[in-house]
């Protein structure tokens, strides 16, 4: 007799198809981990037997992960470009994933009606929709679904020992691992070893009448009677595990992942971190936990026993930092490697064959009718409708969630970004993007130029970012002191990575570029800035690569494809004859295994309500603990927390709505004030942590002190506010404070300024600029120069000046010898100097020499961030001596100096002031250069301090800063014999210049301080950063 075709299958795959099949074109670049599969798709496109790949880390290579799924995107990126392999490549992964469930369904159920049910409940179920379309993991995908096709036969193999299905188990299981290397590796623990399991278990139900009777001797018995084909088909399994990747695990051993281990929401504790909960353990879930007793009542039964041990401990595994269980069971380091989010995955996966049984008993089967007899048919119907809506709630809501609450930047145009690094040779130096997302490794793709940024965190080599917790330098403000010092490190030394273009996406990193000497050149049409750095070298011609044997490329390149055409020869047949119905095919032996659904147990069916209202209640109590916390106008308290939270998202209108409802105070009147509000602290910073505490409150009126923490990317700011509010038709309203009524004197004004521009190559050629378009560089002079130790630390500091008639941007970077004269330390001047000079002014300026933070095991983390620490260097050797080399490039923007000091005031410890701004650019964040001087006026440390707030034109902002009581600083050296300016002797150049130096006009500046031990005078220097230039 032909076996007819399964409706419920062709119907879950038509189904797939168009529900996936067209929303992964609007969601799965706005997931995750698809665009990266991309970049390494490109790779193989470009690259197929080489495996390293110089676009990121400075290089790496590829060989650090599976390369099948990777390797078929770049194989039909040729015949449709990139989007076409990735999209095809999910489409595949779609229809396997369902065909698998229908397999894996029936294998465990033995009802083709049920393992029908299975497959159109795996199309929506909320866990692929997650990790589909929200983490986009194409190869978890195809290596879970592959593994459930190889299941039923290694279940016919061991259960038979015919060889066909030796070979067909074997050559999928080939296939799982060339997609992802996790998924067999646990496949093996948490699938192969309870099917095998299950396979003695119905061996032995041969020799007795029911499950029941099998004894533990009988379950021994046939243990030992399979045990040649387990051997075999575990030892066959283990080899193709090592043999398919070994490129994979000699690179592993050869570059083992010994960086810290980035944070991960799978790992936290969800009753904490309820945001963490919701998106790696309710959505995968879902609707399943609202019938998880049934599913762990029918895998404890006899025949599925080592399933419902192995789905227990996934379930456990699952729940991350929540409990301590899976740490212990996993070690500190797999656990800190591992995202456990993959555990609730496969939890959910093994849940979906019984989830596809209840489904069916209560659409057509005895649940259906135990139901109706036991509370009529209306309930029922409520109960299924009820049941239904929130399982497609679930997935839609999953598939949605992205739109609600984006998980990446908007989409970038990238078309003005690949056209300005193939101009000019822009491509021969790295690039650094920020604020871009996932979608930086998209970009890597469109061009040849090469960032030391990068997407895939295990093959990272530099320890500048291995010895941090930071997966990318763009994102790094949401790192905090991690990501902020590792930026910091790049922005400053860019030379040592040829690092010469940083696009940003993010006006948050505005000022750490700027103060870290880098200039803003254009402003693409896309919005984004590009920013540059002067006197960094191009790459070499010649770039360094870790050599790998022929044979290991040659494997990388030919196994992969190999057993996708091995699977498919070996499988093809089958697969044509159960489509076709061409002849009756043998039914597979697990088919005899599946139960009658007949009397569903009442006592289930009272548990399940139970276990639902427990369910209910829990999910009720935590929705309203959510509210009470969240409710903006419920307290005092609240209404603080949620105005700040408005704020710091930029909802001025939302934040307006917590202000006391006033016709003369409206929205437009609240925005134009915070808009007139500038400074690091009003533009820049990120909200990190706030606490509220009530000091006086009666029935309508309360005084509420803020205390918040402010990240910015250039020191944290702590800082109190104190909030009148007010308590109206029972919500809570912020009485506005008094702004500021100060008015400029002036209505018009003018000024005359010099203007700068560089003409640049004058010529329309691509050739390289002619020797009479380059610039001269401007003249500075290093007017004194100091190796000084203060404190165990070691600093270089002086003045440099700029003695030409143009504007430079100085480079400055110092060098520690010890007596040999040997190298010890280097690094560059990054805040405590000012960038740029106008001719003939003089700046300060100190170099501490830095070292890679937390390289050491024993380093302990702060636990505040705070951007200004850094990690000293650990130097071998006591310094002697130093030397400076200094570079001077014409400048031409990034030049105002209408900012001055009055009213100052020098008590025993505080300096005080006023800044008045009198030109016509709003300053955003103004530094203040405090140089210290001792009796002879000789410099002795130099330090700075920026304002936390802007200076608006002709606008007053008061500032106060706190002296040190005492200084001990030791001066080593003091000598300008090794100070090289644009590589010739500074002193020479200068008396060239200027023979002779009037050094009065630099000691006029300085203001005595009296009472301090360690210096005598001090002298102020201001340096503007203007956020937005007209």
């Amino acid at each position: 007799m032909k076996e007819t075709s399964n409706k419920y299958l062709i119907v879950a795959l038509l189904f797939g198809l168009t529900f996936h099949g067209s929303a992964i074109f609007f969601t799965l670049e706005s997931s995750y981990d698809a665009l990266i599969h991309m970049f390494f798709g490109n790779h193989y496109a470009h690259s197929w037997f080489e495996p390293w790949n110089y676009s990121w880390y400075t290089g790496f290579n590829v060989m650090s992960y599976p390369p099948l799924v990777h390797q078929t995107i770049g194989l039909l990126s040729l015949i449709g470009g990139l989007k076409f392999g990735m999209f095809t490549v999910a489409i595949v992964g779609i229809i396997l994933f369902i065909t698998g469930t229908f397999r894996f369904s029936l294998l465990i159920t033995g009802n083709r009606t049920v393992a029908g049910y299975s497959a159109i409940l795996a199309v929506v179920s909320s866990s692929f929709v997650e990790t589909l379309h929200i983490f986009g993991q194409l190869p978890s995908i195809i290596g879970v679904s592959v593994l459930m096709h190889a299941l039923p036969e290694i279940y016919l193999f061991i259960k038979t020992g015919k060889k066909k299905y030796y070979f067909t188990s074997l050559s999928l299981m080939a296939v799982t691992v060339c997609s992802h290397h996790v998924t067999p590796l646990f496949g093996m623990v948490f699938f192969v070893s309870p099917l095998i399991g299950m396979i003695v278990m119905d061996t032995a139900r041969e020799n007795v009448n029911s499950f029941k009777e099998i004894t533990f001797k009988i379950f021994y018995k046939t243990f030992l009677s399979l045990l040649k084909r387990i051997i075999l088909f575990c030892g066959s399994a283990v080899f193709l595990l090592v043999f398919c990747i070994l490129p994979y695990w000699i690179n592993s051993k050869a570059n083992p992942i010994t960086q810290v281990p980035i944070p991960h929401g799978s790992r936290d504790n969800f009753i904490e971190l309820t945001s963490s909960g919701l998106m790696f353990f309710l959505i995968p879930w879902g609707i399943l936990l609202f019938i998880l007793p049934y599913i762990f009542y029918r895998y404890y039964s006899k025949r599925y026993i080592f399933f419902g041990l192995s789905l227990t401990l996934l379930t456990v595994l699952g729940t991350g930092g929540t409990t301590p269980i899976p740490l212990a069971i996993l070690g500190e380091n797999a656990f800190n490697i591992l995202t456990l989010d993959r555990f609730t995955l496969w939890a959910s996966i093994m849940s979906l064959p019984i989830f596809g049984e209840f489904v069916y008993r209560l659409v057509e089967g005895d649940l259906r009718t135990a139901l109706q007899v036991k509370f009529g048919s209306v309930y029922r119907r409520i109960l299924g409708g009820l049941f239904a809506g929130c399982f497609l709630f679930f997935a839609v809501f999953t598939m949605t969630l992205g739109y609600f609450r984006p998980l990446q930047p908007q989409k970038i145009n990238f078309l003005p970004i690949v056209n300005f690094l193939n101009q000019d040779q822009h491509d021969h130096w790295r690039f650094l993007p920020l604020g871009f997302g996932d979608q930086m490794a998209y970009l890597s793709t469109q061009t040849k130029a090469m960032t030391v940024d990068g997407n895939y965190h295990s093959a990272r080599r530099l320890p500048e970012l291995t010895s941090r917790a930071v997966e990318r330098l763009e994102n790094s403000k949401f790192r905090g002191l991690e990501g902020i010092g590792s930026l910091q490190q790049f922005l400053t030394v860019p030379e040592k990575y040829n690092l010469k273009y940083v696009f940003s996406n993010d006006k948050f990193y505005d000022p750490i570029l700027y103060f870290c000497g880098w200039h803003r050149l254009s402003q693409l049409e896309n919005g984004i800035m590009v920013w540059e750095k002067l006197n960094v070298q191009p790459l070499s011609k010649i770039l360094p690569k870790d050599e790998v044997p022929i044979y290991l490329k040659l494997m990388w390149g030919i196994i992969p494809m190999l057993t996708i055409l091995l699977a498919f020869i070996l499988n093809v047949q089958m697969i044509w004859l159960q489509a076709l119905k061409i002849k009756p095919l043998e039914k597979p032996s697990f088919n005899k295994y599946g139960i009658v659904y007949a009397n569903f147990p009442r006592a289930m069916i009272k548990f399940l309500h139970i276990w639902t209202g427990i369910l209910l209640l829990i999910i009720s109590f935590g929705a309203y603990r959510i509210y009470i916390k969240n409710a903006a106008q419920i307290s005092p308290e609240n209404v603080v927390k949620a105005y700040y939270d408005a704020l710091d998202f930029k909802f001025y209108d939302k934040a307006h709505s917590y202000v006391v409802p006033n016709k003369e105070y409206s929205v437009a009147q609240f925005m134009l004030e915070i808009s007139v509000s500038d400074g690091v602290l009003n533009s820049y910073a990120k909200l990190d942590a706030i606490e509220t505490k009530i000091v006086q409150q009666s029935k309508d009126k309360a005084r509420v002190i803020a205390t918040t923490k402010w990240v910015t990317p250039l020191e944290l700011i702590e800082k109190k506010y104190i909030h009148d509010v007010q308590k109206i038709n029972g919500k809570w309203f912020i009485i506005p404070d008094k702004k500021d009524t100060d008015i400029p004197p002036d209505e018009f004004m003018s000024e005359n300024i010099n203007s700068y521009y560089k003409q640049g190559r004058r010529k329309t050629t691509t050739q390289q600029t002619y020797h009479e378009d380059v610039l001269r560089q401007p003249d500075l002079e290093i007017i004194s120069a100091s190796l000084v130790k203060i404190d165990s630390q070691y600093i270089v500091i002086g003045e440099v000046q700029n003695i030409d008639n143009v504007p430079a941007d100085v480079v400055l970077k110092a060098t520690l010898y010890d007596r040999n004269d040997k190298s010890i330390a280097v690094f560059n001047a990054k805040y405590t100097i000012k960038h740029k000079l106008m001719p003939k002014e003089v700046t300060s300026f100190k170099v501490n020499f830095e070292d890679i933070a937390w390289l050491k095991p024993t380093d302990v983390k702060p636990t505040t961030f705070n951007p200004n620490e850094f990690t000293p260097k650990e130097l071998k050797n006591i310094p002697a001596t130093f030397d400076i080399q200094s570079a001077g490039n014409v400048a031409t923007t990034d030049l105002y100096n209408s900012v001055a000091i009055s009213d100052l005031v020098i008590d025993n410890n505080q300096i005080k002031g006023t800044l008045f701004n009198y030109g016509i650019q709003e300053v955003t964040i103004p530094e203040l250069l405090i140089s210290y001087y001792n009796d002879k006026k000789e410099l002795v440390y130099v330090d700075h301090q920026f304002i936390k707030e802007g200076v608006r034109i002709q606008r007053k902002q008061y500032f106060t800063y706190n002296l040190p009581r005492d200084l001990n600083p030791v001066i080593i050296k003091s000598s300008t014999e090794n100070c090289f300016v644009n590589g010739l002797e500074s002193e020479a150049l200068a008396r060239a210049v200027i023979p002779v130096r009037n050094s009065k006009q630099e000691s006029a500046q300085m203001q005595r301080v009296k009472g301090h031990k360690g210096y005598s005078f001090i002298k102020i220097e201001i340096n503007n950063y203007i956020g937005n230039p007209r």
